[in-house]
C-alpha cells in the first residue's frame, strides 16, 4: 500500500493538541494553574479582611478566585491552541504543504519526504492512534507519523496492514481538543 499525501498546518497543530491532552506534564500543569491562582486570591483576600477589618475585600477576591476556576478551562484552551499554532508555524514552516511519501512492505515501513527517506521496521511502531481526520503512528522511540484520513482510499485495508506488525490500536474517534 502506497500513500502519497501533503501536511497543513492544521495537521501539525491537531497532533500537537492531541499530545498534549495526553501529557501528564500538561495535564498536571494546567490542573495546578487552575487551582494555584484561586488559592493565592483566597489568601490574599483573606489576608486582606483580616488586615482591614473589611469583609467587602475577602468578597471580591472569593468572586474572582470562583470565576478563574470556573473560566480557566476556557482560557486555558485558547491559550494552549493559540501557543501550539505559533510552534507550528516556526517550527514547521519548511514542512507545510510538502510532499510525504509512505509506503506499507512486508515486516516495514519507507518513508519519504522532500528531505530525508527513511526504513521503519514494523516491530518500532509502538501504536496506531486514530482521530476524527488522522492517524498516528507513534513509534517506539515516541516520534509519530502523521497520516490525514482523507489521503488513505481504503482506512480499513490501512488498518489491517497495521495491525499485521502487531501495533496497538487507540481508538480516539471522540477526542477533541478542551
Amino acid at each position: 500500500m502506497k500513500i502519497t499525501y501533503h501536511l497543513t498546518n492544521s495537521d501539525f497543530l491537531e497532533y500537537q493538541l492531541y499530545s498534549s491532552s495526553k501529557s501528564k506534564f500538561h495535564k498536571k500543569k494546567r490542573f495546578l494553574s487552575r487551582i494555584t491562582i484561586p488559592i493565592l486570591y483566597l489568601i490574599i483576600g483573606v489576608y486582606f479582611a483580616y488586615v482591614k477589618e473589611d469583609n467587602i475585600i475577602l468578597t471580591v477576591f472569593t468572586i474572582v478566585s470562583v470565576l478563574w476556576f470556573l473560566l480557566y478551562p476556557i482560557y486555558s484552551k485558547w491559550h494552549y491552541k493559540n501557543h501550539f499554532k505559533k510552534h507550528v508555524e516556526e517550527n514547521y514552516k519548511n514542512r507545510i504543504n510538502k510532499s510525504v511519501e509512505i509506503i506499507f512492505n512486508e515486516g516495514y515501513i519507507s518513508a519519504k519526504d522532500f528531505t530525508s527517506e527513511s526504513k521503519i521496521s514494523g516491530s518500532e511502531i509502538k501504536e496506531l492512534i486514530e482521530t476524527k481526520k488522522h492517524f498516528f503512528l507513534k513509534l517506539k522511540t515516541d516520534i509519530s507519523i502523521i497520516i490525514p484520513k482523507h489521503s488513505i482510499n481504503d482506512n480499513h485495508r490501512f488498518k489491517n496492514i497495521i495491525n499485521d506488525f502487531g501495533v496497538k490500536y487507540i481508538n480516539e474517534l471522540n477526542w477533541v481538543w478542551k
